[in-house]
């Protein structure tokens, strides 16, 4: 399993979608490998949402999460006007070295 941050940028003003996870977990389909998704308003870098994703390796992962969000940019009434900026597996190489 991956978690894959998708960082999206907001139009001016907008709020975070509440229950945004949730919301874009229910458009995955069964095949897309999506197991949760979690958002974050005010993460570090802006907007993110954090989507843990099955998958047989890291870009079919980031494909997968990108898709999905994609999706519901373009279906959750709430996410108007929001763009996708990336799709990325976060490093954490401080944790292993």
């Amino acid at each position: 399993m991956y978690l894959v941050h998708v960082h999206l940028r907001a139009p001016d003003g907008a709020d975070f979608p509440e229950a945004a996870g949730d919301q874009v977990r229910r458009l995955a389909r069964p095949d897309e490998g999506i197991e949760h998704v979690v958002g974050r308003l005010h993460a570090p870098t802006g907007p993110v949402l954090g989507v843990y994703v099955l998958a047989d390796g890291l870009h079919q992962a980031e494909a997968r999460a990108a898709l999905v969000c994609g999706r519901a940019l373009a279906e959750i009434p709430e996410f108007r006007g929001w763009t996708s900026v990336d799709a990325q597996v976060p490093l954490v190489s401080a944790f292993w070295e």
